[in-house]
């Protein structure tokens, strides 16, 4: 009976969160990312694990979607397991949590990561960081559970004593290794902390055996597939991460603020979205995470086992790949994205440290009022932009590309996309004549066909100029005689040699003036 009274409170963590993360899951279109995934998801199985392994990518999350292609909606059924995997993340949060300090430091610690915006985007994505996360947290709650019981966790493997908390750790250290390599930073972390134990174990010889142990069995069951994926990449994996902009002042504060402080980040842009929160809200919010922070790295200055294991395992992250980012740009949300979970832990046990000595009453407001805060937070999140609008651009395109029309896209990356969202009989039409350059452009106006010029992200860009940089590229194919946006991304123009434009007012995309031309739909 007990088990059960302590199980309505994890359980009631993952309903909670798995609400927000279903609302609206199929609203947004895929973008490319998701969109490699939906085309290696539709691969026979071995073409499946080649194409993954060529691509840097453990082919186990892909495998794991590819009976939900034929379900139906990509857009919903490829996202539905990020979805319950973020949920479940915040379950695991909750539960390391009060562990540690409690059940008010689970709630908060649950509510914090539950409506953070970046937890939630990531948890509608059709990417496999909600599932890595989701492991981590597995290997991080039995290091939890070691740590609050050194003596027990310096016990043989097989003393029922260690037994869980070992098995938990070595378990989710295999299967997060072996869903993602972004996973091979915590084989470090965790190592990291075992050595913080071992200066208090009173056996350490014998702790020092079973993380040796554990490390084994780790690199037998992961080993094989990183062999693989050596043996079978079609680039090393710095070249495939050429693409990431430099680290500035901008971009650093863009992956701190969106992963560990509550911004609507633009995953698109490295900026944060246009939302209409107000500044003293997210002010408040800053100033109370950083609060709760600091309180927990106060509270628990008596704990060392428990401040290595979650001070580690948060800053360790974060610090790595902002150093290496001085020498090679490496930092992103998603990279660091499931140290946002012993933030948020170490967030709920300093909050919870506050409350202390206050009444039921009192917590039962302050907990209330968190959880209005933050969801206030996260409202305007479903109304960003947060995925460039190629579904409409593809209805625009199937409506108005005429046969012998060439297709200009800035971003050749788009070409999978429309390929998934054009209706059914318009593909051979709209992507008949698409794969060329800006000189094949020039070269059919010069013939006398029409070109439609489309601007706008498949994927990731920190070009903030990206705009001005197609608008001068494409003068030299003459005067638009019409231009249309898809959403707030994406711009198509048509250039006609038969009829050309005269440009005769200024139009916006992105903020950005449009110098001469007015776009129909732009407000």
């Amino acid at each position: 009976m007990n088990r059960l009274r302590y199980l309505r409170w994890p359980f009631a963590a993952f309903v909670l969160a798995l609400l927000p993360r279903l609302s609206f899951l199929g609203a947004r279109p895929l973008w490319l990312d998701e969109v490699f995934t939906l085309q290696r998801a539709s691969l026979a199985p071995a073409a499946l694990v080649a194409d993954s392994f060529l691509n840097h990518h453990m082919p186990s999350f892909f495998l794991l979607l590819s009976p939900l292609v034929g379900l139906g909606n990509p857009q919903y059924w490829l996202r539905l397991p990020s979805a319950v995997f973020g949920a479940v993340a915040v379950m695991l949060v909750f539960m390391i949590a009060y562990r540690v300090a409690g059940r008010t430091a689970g709630i908060i610690a649950a509510l914090i990561i539950g409506l953070s915006p970046v937890a939630l985007a990531f948890s509608q994505e059709a990417r496999s960081y909600m599932l890595e996360m989701c492991l981590i947290l597995v290997a991080l709650y039995g290091l939890t559970r070691l740590a609050l019981d050194i003596p027990g966790a310096s016990q043989p493997l097989r003393n029922p004593v260690a037994r869980g908390g070992w098995a938990a750790f070595i378990l989710g250290s295999v299967a997060a290794l072996d869903v993602l390599g972004d996973g091979l930073p915590w084989l470090l972390i965790g190592n990291l902390i075992g050595a913080t134990l071992l200066v208090q174990s009173p056996n350490r010889g014998q702790l020092l055996r079973n993380f040796i142990i554990a490390d084994l069995i780790v690199a037998v069951c992961c080993a094989p597939f990183y062999a693989a994926m050596t043996m079978y990449q079609g680039q090393g994996y710095i070249n495939s991460v050429m693409w990431i902009p430099p680290l500035t002042s901008e971009r650093l504060w863009y992956n701190l603020g969106s992963v560990y402080f509550m911004r609507v980040a633009d995953s698109v842009t490295f900026r944060f979205m246009d939302v209409p929160t107000p500044f003293a809200l997210i002010y408040l919010i800053d100033a109370a995470l950083a609060v709760a922070v600091g309180t927990a790295a106060w509270v628990l200055r008596r704990r060392p086992a428990m401040l290595a294991v979650l001070g580690i395992s948060f800053v360790f992250l974060p610090l790595m790949f902002t150093v290496i980012s001085i020498w090679r740009p490496i930092l992103l949300p998603r990279y660091i994205l499931w140290s946002a979970a012993p933030f948020a832990i170490l967030a709920g046990i300093g909050a919870s440290a506050l409350l202390d000595h206050t009444s039921p009453r009192v917590r039962a407001i302050v907990v209330g009022g968190v959880a209005l805060l933050l969801f206030a937070n996260l409202v305007p999140y479903y109304n960003a932009e947060t995925k460039p609008r190629w579904d409409i651009a593809a209805k625009l395109l199937a409506q108005d590309v005429a046969p012998g029309d060439v297709v200009y896209l800035y971003d050749s990356g788009a070409l999978p996309i429309l390929r998934v969202y054009l209706p059914p009989g318009t593909q051979t039409v709209v992507l008949n004549d698409s794969a060329g350059d800006l000189n094949h452009a020039k070269q059919a106006m010069r013939q006398g066909k029409r070109v439609w010029a489309v601007y706008g992200h498949a994927g990731q860009s920190g070009d903030s100029k990206a705009l001005l940089s197609f608008f001068a590229e494409t003068q030299a194919l003459g005067t638009p005689s019409m231009m249309q946006v898809a959403g707030n991304r994406i711009l198509i123009a048509l250039y006609d040699p038969a009829n050309p434009g005269d440009g005769v007012s200024v139009g916006c995309v992105e903020g950005l003036p449009v110098p001469g031309y007015n776009l129909a739909g732009c407000s």
